[in-house]
């Protein structure tokens, strides 16, 4: 028996990346779902479980603000499951009203915007490029105004969360660029897509307003596994489904291989043991 294609998708226990969980589901694709925690990954698997009559999932969980736990994460994945089909950077944070004039800081003292949007997906994403085929980044409809503070990443002299997110979003659909240059015409191939202004817990805590359907958004997200159009087109950036150049720095290769070597540094840099006493 032909065991069924694998995804793992980040973000997975509600919204856009719960509903693309339901679609991949509903078209045979095996699913490793992903939540903070392992409660919130099983519970999500149960609802799609009662509603898609062998459905294949499995639940995984790991706190994106936590490089360790993102590092734990891919190990686990690698040593339990065969080779991914896709993997699915959906998880997303943007700050919600009542939080919006805190700079919050991750497990590993980086910007919290920065860290759980942007550095957990390169390392999860690096640490299983190896055993991937198609890596789909989530953008974003803020691209068009944001900017890389390379002297300033982690927004220390001055921090509001439109420019903290925007920066993160376009920090990776700039990893999504260098990835697939690095790849060549091997894998895996990447592409990044912006599901639109989507009714997600994000944007009504943030912005309120009428927005689209997450199964519209979810749609847009699972189109390059499930056209065979878009399936192959790697360094690709798609906005509802338009092919496009979302930023300037998107395509600037120069740019995409100093950003690469500034967040290795990083992600090391987190995940390096602590010296030992005297050490």
């Amino acid at each position: 028996m032909t065991e069924p294609p694998l995804a793992l998708v980040t973000g997975a226990t509600a919204g856009i990346g719960h509903a693309a969980v339901r679609i991949l589901a509903e078209a045979g694709w095996g699913v490793l779902v992903h939540g903070r925690t392992g409660h919130a990954a099983a519970l999500a698997c149960r609802r799609i479980e009662a509603d898609v009559p062998g459905a294949r999932l499995w639940p995984v969980h790991a706190d994106l603000a936590s490089l360790t736990e993102v590092r734990a994460l891919a190990t686990r994945v690698a040593a339990t499951h065969p080779p991914l089909r896709a993997l699915i950077n959906n998880a997303g944070l943007f700050p919600p009203n009542r939080l919006a004039h805190r700079r919050r800081l991750s497990a590993d003292g980086y910007e919290l915007t920065w860290a759980v949007n942007y550095l957990a997906p390169f390392a999860l994403t690096t640490a299983l490029m190896a055993r991937t085929a198609t890596v789909v980044n989530v953008g974003s409809g803020m691209l068009a105004r944001a900017e890389l503070r390379w002297d300033d990443l982690q927004h220390e002299r001055s921090w509001d969360r439109s420019s903290a997110y925007g920066q993160s979003k376009l920090a990776l659909v700039m990893f999504t660029g260098e990835l697939a240059a690095r790849a060549g015409r091997g894998r895996p191939v990447a592409v990044a897509v912006n599901p639109g202004y989507t009714d997600t817990r994000l944007v009504r805590e943030a912005f309120g307003g009428p927005a689209n359907p997450v199964e519209d958004g979810a749609a847009w997200v699972v189109r390059p596994l499930l056209d065979e159009r878009v399936a192959s087109v790697t360094g690709a950036y798609y906005d509802l489904g338009e092919r496009t150049v979302a930023h300037p720095l998107a395509t600037d290769r120069a740019a995409g291989s100093r950003l690469w070597d500034l967040t290795r540094e990083q992600v090391e840099a987190a995940l390096r043991p602590a010296p030992g006493p005297g050490g």
